[in-house]
């Protein structure tokens, strides 16, 4: 079985954080479950002074993509989860965008207000109040909107989004 050979020969994988995302949201209850709607939320990105060299040209762009760390969701033991927009059946963990994953990895897309020294002001923020910044890219729409044809399970569900918060299923 080749996937098996070729897990064994992968090491485990080891990301520092490069800051902290700090939100008005203290827990999962609540909180907006995208950034989409999360309209107008403003947050502040404190980045660790050995990368705020990093930042240099960051304040051009309106928005930014940030990947973190989803520091009080709790790993999941299946691969089956029952998503915030769909109560009424489970997925399989990658084709939603549950908390509770394998990597534990999210991402956002953020608008930006301004950055001084290792500070980023930011709005439209969905993330938990502390939680571990891993990187962030900037958004370019050229690069990171795409038409599409199928959107899966959500199709018929979207109406619900703005109107749909986190509850505490997914923390730990």
């Amino acid at each position: 079985m080749p996937g098996k050979e070729l897990r064994h020969k992968l090491r485990p994988i080891s990301v520092e954080p490069i800051g902290v995302i700090h939100s008005p949201f203290k827990k999962a209850e609540g909180a907006p479950i995208q950034s989409v709607s999360a309209k107008h939320t403003r947050g502040m990105i404190e980045i660790f002074p050995s990368y705020i060299r990093g930042l240099d040209g960051l304040s051009e762009f309106s928005h930014l993509i940030l990947i973190y760390r989803f520091h009080k969701a709790r790993k999941s033991k299946s691969l089956l989860v029952r998503p915030y927009l769909d109560g009424s059946k489970d997925h399989g963990v990658f084709a939603t965008r549950s908390p509770a994953r394998p990597s534990l990895l999210g991402i956002s897309i953020v608008r930006q207000f301004g950055v001084r020294g290792g500070k980023i002001r930011v709005a439209d923020i969905d993330v938990i109040d502390g939680t571990p910044l891993l990187d962030i890219k900037p958004y370019v729409p050229q690069f990171d909107s795409r038409s599409t044809e199928k959107i899966g399970w959500y199709a018929g569900k979207l109406q619900k989004l703005n109107h749909t918060v986190a509850d505490d299923r997914f923390s730990k």
